[in-house]
């Protein structure tokens, strides 16, 4: 079977197999740009090399590359550069510079998703292409006059031995087509093999550092159609583009949500950890104790509105608008004066307590005076569940820095605390 019918073959199936990816799944390819340097190995340079640099030419490529899974992929490669030598022997006094085209089909070995948080991984791969070259040598001086090599060393313009014989320099311009009769194929299969190291930059962008070993099965690359196989290595970087989000698939599947796989998001958002039947997401009143009834929101019911659930209100038919105490009484008149009356009276005991250590604010000094009390008598009051919410160390007691969390919470957002609610809060603090 003709090789270029091979290739042409196997770069149709990866079109095909890209074109179905993108249409099935969010998985894109990828494209990579580089440069990097051809060096040929072959008959020309095995007598005497002119210098290492005599056969090193530069070399662009441009490749797509679709993931065939977790390790493997399918890349498409065009190159294109030019492949040169030139020896000088007693015997031998060849060069050539062969412009090169081909493409290839591989098949690479990836690691970068088996260490999805290592920056640099290796890679590796084989496949097959085709090869078209066509061979130049460098033969005449800049003024059309032929080279001739005569064993001294010398370059002249006339067979050795001439007595007019003049001296020229190489041009290095390679002028003459060496096979313009057609001699031998301008084409052949090649068999690239690849070895390299992927740079991670960003999240779908890459470099890469790699060497690409071609075997082909020609040995007229060089004009010299005899002897060994020709080959060349090509050594190169390149720049890499992901298309799309390939490694955020919704299911989970890619490394950026690996730390995610084990998590049950449908257990998360079915929560209910009160246990009232209403579900975390949705609950504006969390951890209200248990068999306590309550509303579309989670929240404990109140018949009479008077903002103390109905168990723990102790006047469960208050009226409508009435003051009421954390226990849900209504206070009269008579009530809230001698509350008022009590306050004032504690106030040359709160301002002389202040005067006399500055450093701790009058509302601390009550919050300990509470605490105490609550120690030596246990007196307080027991915490209404609109304020459990509140009560951050959940010890029962509500303290001046969790005040200060709700309201910044409030402010965020974060709580669902009203201004109302807040003061309730505030006097519940002076009066447990």
């Amino acid at each position: 079977m003709n090789s270029k019918k091979i290739v042409l073959g196997l770069i149709t199936l990866f079109i095909c197999k890209t074109g179905f990816a993108q249409s099935t799944s969010d998985k894109l390819p990828s494209i990579s740009i580089g440069t990097g340097v051809l060096t040929y190995y072959g008959n020309v340079g095995q007598s005497d090399a002119l210098s290492s640099f005599s056969k090193i030419r530069a070399g662009f490529q441009l490749s797509l590359e679709e993931r065939l899974g977790k390790v493997f992929s399918l890349r498409a490669t065009g190159l294109f550069g030019k492949l040169a030598e030139s020896e000088r022997s007693i015997t031998n006094n060849l060069n050539f510079e062969s412009p090169i085209q081909q493409g290839d089909l591989s098949l690479i070995f990836r690691t970068d998703e088996l260490f999805p948080n290592a920056n640099f991984t290796p890679f590796i791969g084989t496949g097959v292409g085709y090869l078209g070259f066509n061979p130049y040598g460098d033969l005449r001086a800049a003024d059309g006059e032929k080279y001739y090599y005569w064993s001294d060393g010398s370059i002249m313009n006339a067979p050795q031995g001439s007595a007019n014989a003049k001296p020229l320099q190489r041009d290095y311009v390679y002028e003459t087509k060496l096979d313009s009769t057609g001699k031998y194929a301008h084409t052949s299969l090649i068999i690239p093999i690849t070895v390299g190291f992927n740079l991670k930059i960003l999240d779908n962008f890459s470099a890469a550092i790699g060497a690409t070993y071609f075997l082909t099965f020609t040995n007229a690359i060089d004009n010299v159609n005899a002897g060994k196989k020709d080959a060349y290595l090509y050594t190169n970087v390149s720049l890499t583009y992901k298309f799309g989000h390939a490694d955020k698939t919704a299911d989970n599947k890619g490394p950026e949500n690996k730390r995610y796989a084990k998590v049950n998001f449908a257990a998360i958002d079915n929560g209910d950890s009160d246990g009232d039947g209403v579900k975390d997401s949705k609950d504006k009143c969390p951890g209200t104790p248990k068999s306590v009834k309550v509303d579309a929101d989670g929240c404990p019911l109140d018949s009479d509105g008077d903002g103390i659930p109905d168990y723990l209100d102790k006047e469960p038919n208050s009226k409508k608008g009435a003051v009421v105490d954390a226990n849900g009484i209504t206070q009269t008149d008579e009530m809230l004066a001698k509350k008022q009356a009590e306050w004032d009276a504690g106030a040359a005991e709160r301002s002389q307590a202040f005067n006399a250590n500055p450093s701790q604010t009058t509302i601390q000094q009550i919050e300990q005076k509470a605490i105490e009390n609550k120690k030596e008598n246990g007196n307080s009051k027991s915490l209404p569940a609109e304020f459990q919410s509140a009560d951050y160390n959940k010890d029962g007691f509500i303290q001046v820095g969790e005040i200060n969390q709700t309201i910044d919470g409030f402010f965020s957002g974060e709580n669902d605390f009203t201004v109302e609610k807040i003061n309730r809060l505030i006097d519940f603090f002076f009066e447990q």
